[in-house]
């Protein structure tokens, strides 16, 4: 009797590590046959996460996007709108709402040349870290600052340095704003004199339909926006807005 229970109990363990490699080996097998699939938003909670490409498929575009804060250099912003004008492309600004209140004139040039305006927070902080009341209070003083001077809604938020938290989210999401980063990074920040780092940098980026690439105003960013933009007509896209991607 003693023996039987023993061997029940050995034929139950058995049976359950059985199953447990039939289950590793299914994944394997699984991984294997879908290891070159790229994820795509639709896998994903998108209300939990921000946009880094576009969601049109096959728009045609790739979206350039300005961010502009106090302390970047104004100046540039003008040089910027020049390139743009000559080279016929309308982009998305994403300004913060402090920017916007002491910049109210050239903010209304922006809009005036056809350019779209974004919500890039009313200060420069890290959004991760505040609270949702916090990031609430921020992404909604600047939306009223901006629209107030624009006289039009703003669909785009992006949060400072790309810095989106839960809070962050939530609270874009409540005020009907889409979220979104990039996949291509100038890093002119880093190079504010050295247009042709930025050049090669672009270069090297996989650059694709619904692409978004993140810029600042910079000398360099005046200096080699047209070889950005030539990088991706040369790909037989066109440079434009995020709404041309979304």
């Amino acid at each position: 009797m003693i023996m039987m229970v023993l061997n029940k109990s050995k034929l139950k363990k058995i049976i359950m590590w059985v199953l447990v490699l039939v289950a590793l080996l299914s994944s394997a097998i699984f991984f294997m046959k879908n290891k070159g699939t790229k994820p795509t938003f639709e896998l994903f909670d998108q209300a939990n996460l921000p946009y880094t490409q576009g969601t049109k498929k096959n728009s045609g575009y790739v979206a350039l996007t300005c961010n502009v804060d106090l302390g970047w250099e104004t100046e540039y912003v003008q040089g910027i709108l020049d390139v743009l004008k000559k080279e016929d492309v309308k982009i998305t600004f994403n300004v913060t709402g402090r920017w916007a209140e002491k910049n109210q004139e050239m903010l209304l040039k922006i809009k005036s040349e056809g350019h779209e305006i974004g919500n890039h927070g009313h200060r420069h902080l890290d959004y991760a870290k505040l609270s949702y009341e916090e990031n609430l209070e921020q992404i909604k003083t600047s939306k009223k600052i901006i629209e107030d001077i624009i006289n039009e809604e703003t669909k785009f938020f992006q949060a400072p340095a790309g810095s989106f938290g839960e809070g962050t989210m939530k609270a874009a999401n409540e005020l009907g704003y889409t979220s979104i980063k990039w996949d291509v990074d100038t890093i002119d920040w880093n190079n504010r004199k050295e247009p042709e780092v930025i050049i090669e940098r672009v270069k090297k980026k996989d650059i694709k339909d619904g692409s978004i690439v993140l810029m600042h105003p910079t000398y360099a960013t005046t200096q080699c926006l047209d070889d950005i933009i030539q990088i991706i007509r040369d790909k037989g896209l066109k440079p434009g807005m995020l709404s041309n991607i979304f």
